[in-house]
């Protein structure tokens, strides 16, 4: 836009929608008067507008005051919308939107994002991707982010980076210099009879940028054969690494490695980025409810390969029987689309379909949800059409009530998020205890995140002892894990960190409430800092951390190995042997504490000593930053020290399952020795016996259970009391239980 054609004041007939709505902003961070009216107004964008100072006034009423240069309106407004024909009678400019950003946008080197579908999703990974850099580009996205990021931005940058809209045929304004072209499949076809008319778009946009196209694999056919100004590019399957998100499935993927190769193609160097948490996009994949029974998910998928690649990416996630509710958009997509849609849905367990959303469309012969429902009942009987919501509802909570596990879908445009929400909040209120905690922890969360409840704990443990967890969780972000904390706190539920259970008996009886355990691959990270640094997520093994600064060269780290669990329990405990101890290479430590805030502390600011590190008696570890005794060191010479290490251990203790060490040893003394003497090897109470090999362990023989090591523990005490007057303090952790208790 040249500086002399800049509007004073635009107005903005229906605000709200998803492409209008940044407008608007973007507009307003301009300097530009902006006003806007809406006969729906979406939720969340009055606040939205509000905050931007953008007030609401219908064209012709007494509030409006304005004298607008522009008046943009959404192509879903009707020409006999009274407004747009009050719009002709004011000295304005009248223009639709994608007009309207097109001016906009000759201000800026636009990378735009186009084809059939993940155009929102990819542009928010790209404008995450640009910020985490520190690009800080100007943008306007077609949807709006989870977290309620403002889904329009200007800013001093050169960039802007610009969701296309092919459905009204506005994106023939656009010149972008870089173009991300993710895939064609025939849609809009109102306005595009045929897919070859419908395809000719994305090539003319090719034609016209100037620098970079980036091609989805799957395009190649279609433009291989083309010649264009600009340089073309097919990312492949090892372009970049990918991000983490809160979606799942190869079109997810697909998403991400183009939006990582646009961001190279306009001269970015991603490659120190690392792994980040993109931040979710309102009706993509969004959870709604995330529970052992019951997962809820609303996503925008209208169009049949939307579906489809929706049902791939739950095959990955979740598990059971999936229902999916459906609200078709348009009359004209469901007319031409109807076969493949019931093809589409067909993959589901069972199919609820809703009154189509017409958008702007009057009804067609052919397009509504009886002739949908008639070609889903020529391949399938699994499916209602239900035009009442309530009647809809009702029949869902019946239908799921009596499963086991099960995933439900709310599916489409029109009103399935707003649907899709009320049936959450009514499943989370018909769970005092749980629902609130399960209608939290779906806000955000990472769909590779696993949930279950009564889980066998002592399979996760080395002693391989002890009963249920009331719910498992293994959260896949630190936002997660701060989030589950602060929900439990809240409705009273007592939360149990679980390492790879090495030094911890679990009760027979198990634990209620919600077991914690980092065993996602994000908390397994084991990064160079610099030459004198390593930064490890606490969910890393202790072997895997000796085994990888072992290769690293890095020399201090080889008394921990054959010491079993994870970090974060060496952390807790200080875990130590042959003359080591954990917190002798510990320089920070973060962690999180059981009422969900995030700590940063030093190791000298923590209070650390014989086997405990009080503040992680109460918080869960998330990663530590170690400094080595020494760098550069000869990789086999370090490796033969571990192997020496290892052989002590292979001599001095016992292979069968074992919790480590039982009792701390007593000042001056060793608790194995002391034992010994007692002559309390061998000692069998039930499937548990004290040790032959090594007095301060206690070993399962097979099929022990908690009690019977327990009574060996206070069997050990009783002796050494009265025969040493020697008091003997377990070491392990009785897992969700005081050990004054149970010994007293």
């Amino acid at each position: 836009m040249e500086p002399n054609s800049k509007p004073e004041h635009v107005h903005l007939i229906g605000v709200s929608g998803a492409g209008m709505l940044p407008l608007a902003l973007c507009l307003k961070q301009m300097g530009i008067s902006v006003s806007g009216e809406d006969d729906a107004m979406a939720a969340g964008a009055r606040e939205l507008l509000s905050r931007y100072d953008v007030p609401i006034a219908i064209i012709g009423s007494q509030d409006f005051g304005y004298a607008p240069t522009w008046i943009v309106h959404s192509s879903a407004i009707d020409e006999a919308h009274p407004s747009l024909g009050a719009a002709q009678e004011l000295d304005a400019r009248v223009m639709r939107r994608g007009e309207c950003l097109a001016e906009v946008a000759r201000e800026k080197r636009v990378i735009g994002v186009a084809g059939s579908h993940g155009k929102t999703s990819t542009t928010g990974i790209l404008i995450d991707l640009l910020e985490e850099i520190g690009a800080n580009p100007s943008y306007a996205i077609g949807g709006l982010f989870a977290d309620g990021k403002s889904p329009g931005r200007w800013t001093d940058s050169e960039w802007l980076v610009l969701e296309l809209d092919e459905s009204d045929g506005t994106i023939e304004k656009f010149r972008p210099e870089v173009s991300v072209i993710l895939n064609a499949d025939h849609d809009h076809h109102a306005y595009y009879s045929s897919f070859e008319e419908y395809l000719d778009v994305f090539r003319r946009l090719a034609n016209r940028t100037s620098g970079v196209v980036v091609l989805a694999e799957s395009l190649r056919p279609e433009f291989a054969s083309e010649e264009f100004n600009a340089d073309v590019v097919y990312p492949d399957v090892g372009d970049g690494s990918i991000r983490e998100s809160n979606q799942l499935g190869a079109f997810s993927e697909s998403n991400q490695r183009l939006a990582i190769a646009a961001a190279r193609a306009a001269g970015f160097d991603t490659r120190e980025t690392g792994q980040f948490v993109a931040t979710p996009i309102a009706r993509r994949q969004n959870c709604l409810y995330f529970s052992p029974r019951l997962k809820i998910f609303e996503d925008y998928a209208h169009h049949p390969v939307e579906i489809e690649a929706m049902r791939e990416a739950l095959s990955s996630g979740v598990g059971g029987p999936t229902i999916a509710v459906f609200q078709p958009h348009r009359y004209s997509r469901t007319r031409s689309l109807k076969d493949a849609l019931a093809a589409a849905l067909e993959s589901f367990d069972f199919i609820y379909l809703l009154d189509v959303y017409a958008a702007s469309e009057a009804p067609l012969p052919g397009g509504g949800s009886e002739d949908l429902l008639e070609a889903c009942r020529a391949r399938f009987d699994r499916c209602a059409y239900l035009p009442s919501e309530d009647g809809l509802l009702e029949s869902l909570r019946e239908r799921v009530e009596g499963m086991e596990t099960a995933t439900v879908l709310f599916l489409g445009a029109g009103r399935t998020d707003a649907l899709g929400e009320r049936f959450a909040n009514e499943t989370a209120s018909a769970d005092a205890r749980w629902g609130g905690v399960f209608r939290g922890l779906a806000i955000g969360v990472d769909a590779r995140s696993r949930i279950r409840a009564n889980v066998s704990l002592g399979n996760k443990t080395t002693l391989r002892v002890g009963g249920d967890a009331e719910v498992y969780y293994e959260p896949a972000s630190i936002d997660e894990l701060t989030s589950a904390l602060r929900l439990c706190k809240e409705a009273s539920i007592p939360v149990y960190p679980l390492g790879r259970g090495s030094n911890l008996i679990v009760p027979d009886e198990g634990v209620a409430g919600l077991v914690v355990r980092l065993s996602h691959a994000s908390w397994k990270r084991f990064d160079r800092l610099s030459e004198d640094s390593v930064q490890v997520g606490a969910g890393l093994r202790i072997k895997e951390l000796c085994g990888t600064a072992c290769r690293e060269g890095l020399e201090g780290f080889e008394f921990l190995e054959g010491i079993p669990g994870s970090v974060g329990g060496a952390l807790r405990m200080n875990a130590g042997a042959m003359g080591g101890w954990m917190f002798d290479i510990v320089k920070s430590v973060r962690y999180v504490t059981l009422d969900g805030d995030l700590v940063e502390a030093s190791a000298s600011e923590l209070s650390v000593g014989y086997r405990h590190c009080r503040e992680l008696e109460s918080a869960i570890a998330i990663d530590a930053v170690l400094t080595p005794k020494a760098v550069g060191r000869d990789e086999a010479e370090l490796r033969r020290a571990i192997d020496v290490y290892q052989s002590k251990r292979k001599e001095s203790q016992p292979r069968e399952p074992s919790a480590g060490c039982i009792f701390k040893n007593p000042e001056g003394d060793s608790a194995g020795r002391l034992i010994e003497e007692l002559g309390l090897k061998g000692t069998v109470i039930g499937g548990a016996e004290i040790s032959c090999t090594h007095g301060n362990f206690i070993v399962n023989r097979g099929g022990a259970t908690s009690a019977d090591v327990i009574e060996l523990i206070r069997l050990a005490r009783r002796v050494a009391k009265g025969k040493r007057s020697v008091t003997l303090e377990p070491e392990a952790l009785l897992y969700g239980s005081e050990w004054k208790d149970a010994l007293s």
